[in-house]
């Protein structure tokens, strides 16, 4: 991700449109799959990301989307006190709150027919924003992530 699209995010100043300012999030195709990884998957450091990611990742860049998204305010991190240089990713209430979004991405894929439905099945309870289901897995999120 260039220096460009980190300067939107992190200086409000540089862009006028909130549209812009997500996009500029959003776009980087890397942030939202290690995004999906950590939310959905449950994967919280570097090496369970890195060796469950399913799209090959390269650990370079893995390291710069982590960094980038602390950053930016869409993980913290935690030292592992059992292993001094792990560190514990956790979504942020930023990144909690990307989620629906993240689903709702999803279901357009299946509903647009880009993407094998089966797939994405275990989203379809969380589809409707306002759902119960939906709501229960943003307070497990908020209660695994935030400190």
């Amino acid at each position: 991700m260039d220096d460009f699209n980190n300067n939107i995010i992190l200086n409000h100043s540089d862009t006028k449109c909130p549209i812009a300012a997500a996009s500029a999030v959003l776009a980087d195709q890397w942030s939202v799959i290690v995004l999906r990884d950590i939310a959905f998957f449950g994967k919280r450091t570097f090496r369970d990301i890195i060796s469950t990611n399913h799209e090959n990742i390269q650990s370079s860049t893995l390291a710069k989307r982590l960094k980038r998204m602390v950053d930016i305010g869409l993980l913290s991190f935690e030292s592992d006190a059992s292993h001094a240089q792990r560190k514990i990713y956790c979504l942020t209430q930023a990144g909690i709150d990307l989620v629906p979004i993240m689903v709702a991405m999803a279901a357009w894929t299946s509903e647009h027919d880009m993407f094998n439905s089966d797939i994405i099945q275990f989203l379809e309870p969380l589809q409707n924003k306002n759902s119960l289901a939906m709501e229960a897995f943003l307070e497990k999120l908020s209660q695994d992530h935030l400190r």
